[in-house]
């Protein structure tokens, strides 16, 4: 036994190996491929507008607080209240483990979940409320695609845009319903539950005690209608000021032909892109789907490439170097609060982990 898991950690080892050799190659042939437009986009950004340009990070800062602001009432919605201090501060740190450390997803994950146990949500409360806000902004990101695709003109299908609507509809009807009366889940889980245990050939009984909590907690989770509509508010807060963060860094660089639904366009096909990239914070995948529909949309690319660098700066670089500017102060707090720190998120540990 010990032979084959030695043998997998080795197989693993040498996946990592491999797939970190293909991003640095991608890397270096992007570097010197694109080095000479990088280097005259970075170029132009001295001729920046001081004044669009704090426009520009005062967005990317208000966009972060919604987002902030979006879990936390989710968890008020739960009956777990957080401070709007803290909430800021672990949304900053998540969002700089997502963005920065391989397999970020997972770490900002965990990091979130913790934070959340250290405010007093039990498991199934964090579990809900991370699910619920994976929910909550891909919708809203959705409703900003939708008004991006209506105001554009053309001939939109009304058909897909009842259906989906409709669908949107149907899916919270039955999660409501479920949250509000969870017997048939709880009925189905205990059977598969029981079968898992059979085949283990373990006891019937075996985790029902843990289901049962877990059900105990998600029945405290009664959100009411406007719980929904204001997490939903405060996303789409969340996108707009981050949209009107590339609307800024535009102006800024005199880039005036940037209209609200080319805007919005633009904005919906790089967030929608962000997860198809290798690398940490959507690089190369993200900016290439910016430009490439800034493009389209009649900027020349000359002008389309310093306005997405100087977008990219703030709300990528910036917000992550801001995000560990956090962790490094609560990690370098006195050692009580350090340690306690420590018991509420595991942030120490994770870079180990």
């Amino acid at each position: 036994m010990t032979d084959v898991v030695q043998r997998g950690r080795g197989r693993t080892g040498r996946f990592r190996l491999v797939a970190a050799a293909l991003v640095i190659g991608l890397l270096v042939v992007e570097a010197v491929v694109f080095a000479p437009t990088i280097e005259s986009a970075v170029a132009s950004l001295a001729a920046v507008d001081v004044a669009w340009l704090t426009a520009a990070v005062l967005a990317t800062a208000v966009s972060m607080v919604m987002f902030a602001l979006t879990r936390r009432r989710l968890l008020m919605a739960a009956g777990v209240h957080a401070s709007v201090g803290s909430s800021v501060a672990a949304a900053l740190v998540a969002n700089s483990l997502h963005a920065t450390l391989p397999g970020g997803a997972a770490f900002s994950t965990a990091y979130t979940f913790r934070w959340m146990r250290g405010e007093g949500a039990g498991n199934a409360v964090a579990t809900w409320c991370l699910v619920a806000g994976g929910l909550v902004s891909t919708a809203s990101l959705g409703l900003v695609g939708l008004t991006a695709t209506l105001s554009v003109g053309g001939s939109p299908s009304w058909t897909k845009v009842v259906l989906s609507a409709a669908g949107l509809v149907v899916v919270t009807a039955v999660a409501r319903e479920l949250v509000r009366h969870p017997q048939p889940l709880v009925t189905a889980a205990r059977r598969v539950l029981h079968g898992v245990n059979r085949l283990r050939r373990r006891p019937a009984d075996t985790g029902t005690a843990g289901l049962d909590e877990m059900v105990a907690q998600l029945g405290t989770v009664r959100p009411r209608g406007r719980d929904w509509s204001a997490a939903t508010g405060l996303a789409l807060l969340n996108w707009a000021f981050d949209a009107a963060c590339l609307a800024a860094c535009a102006a800024a660089l005199g880039v005036h032909g940037l209209s609200l639904p080319l805007l919005l366009l633009v904005y919906t096909a790089g967030m929608t892109t962000s997860g198809l990239s290798p690398l940490p914070g959507g690089l190369g995948v993200v900016d290439a789907a910016l430009v490439l529909t800034l493009v389209a949309g009649g900027i020349p690319a000359a002008k389309a490439l310093p306005v997405v660098v100087l977008y990219r700066l703030l709300s990528l670089v910036g917000v992550v170097a801001a995000g560990w500017l956090v962790c490094a102060t609560q990690q370098f707090s006195p050692a009580r609060g350090r340690q306690a720190l420590e018991d509420r998120t595991g942030i120490a540990r994770i870079p180990s982990a």
